[in-house]
């Protein structure tokens, strides 16, 4: 039996965000393909005899009960009746509330990495069970790649994937509450007619263009009070972005690039101007399922 397991545990980008409504639960109705990129955290996750126990390198991460990935494991553990520990140590590259998944993805490479450490059978139907009581987004980490997620983002379908070798993330230095944007939309979005016009659009263009149509409804109503954003993608269009875009809530904005030259020298510009910039491409599903476990 295994004594420990490293899990690597990816950034995600919206290539699409769209807002229909408010539901009944008090969640928005969405649609939103997801994408998987090649930024990620290092999770390592010692079996122990102890209690649940969080270690991460970055202190906005909390390390307590309410930590995603010590919630997941809690989870599993409930709903196999599992009695083991587990030491958890997170060395954190993706930015906190940045709009890439970070803490999402923590706690579905946990769940996963766990029921895998501990050798315990949890068919799939349950793993996105207990995966969509974690939050919206971690459903989506079980399976990467590109995929459409609807509902409140927990429901999720592998599409045809995506290719786009040459993407620049970049941060502006501050954190962006996901409620917070979402409560700021004044007004429904998107009309189930103007959804069904813009995914036939799409299908038209075909989903190798989708990095150049990317669109995300959020993206206004977090500009109108964090400018810097809107800062952030003039400079990465000047730079030689063919398209730039806010990532899910934000702050991050990606940068879309034709080459490997242009994306380098806009990293180093922005880095230079003070803000965090990583160079990413995307991952399909295939390369997400056999690399997750390092």
């Amino acid at each position: 039996m295994l004594s420990s397991i490293q899990i690597r545990s990816y950034a995600k980008i919206n290539w699409t965000l769209d807002v229909l409504h408010k539901r009944e639960d008090g969640y928005h109705e969405l649609r939103t393909i997801y994408q998987t990129v090649s930024l990620h955290d290092t999770i390592s996750i010692a079996d122990t005899d102890g209690p649940i126990e969080i270690i991460c390198d970055d202190p906005r991460v909390p390390c307590d009960e309410t930590n995603l990935a010590f919630r997941a494991v809690a989870a599993l553990r409930q709903a196999t009746g599992s009695t083991r520990g587990a030491r958890i140590e997170i060395n954190k590259r993706i930015p906190v509330a940045a709009g890439l998944g970070g803490g999402s993805s923590n706690a579905a490479a946990t769940l996963l990495g766990a029921g895998k450490l501990w050798q315990i059978d949890v068919g799939y139907g349950e793993l996105i069970k207990i995966a969509a009581g974690l939050g919206s987004d971690v459903p989506f980490f079980l399976i990467g790649g590109t995929a459409l997620g609807i509902g409140r983002g927990e429901e999720v379908y592998p599409i045809e994937q995506v290719k786009s070798e040459h993407l620049l993330l970049v941060n502006p230095g501050f954190a962006v509450s996901t409620p917070e944007a979402y409560a700021r939309l004044s007004r429904l979005t998107r009309s189930k007619a103007a959804l069904n016009i813009h995914f036939t659009l799409l299908a038209a263009k075909g989903i190798s263009d989708l990095p150049l149509v990317a669109t995300n409804d959020l993206e206004e109503v977090v500009i109108a009070t964090h400018q810097e954003i809107a800062e952030v993608k003039r400079r990465l269009v000047s730079l030689g972005a063919r398209h730039a875009l806010m990532s899910g809530s934000g702050a991050t904005v990606f940068g879309v690039f034709d080459n490997s030259q242009t994306t380098e020298r806009a990293a180093s510009m922005l880095h230079a101007a003070g803000y965090w910039a990583q160079r990413a491409r995307t991952v399909d599903a295939r390369e997400y399922q056999a690399t997750i476990f390092q």
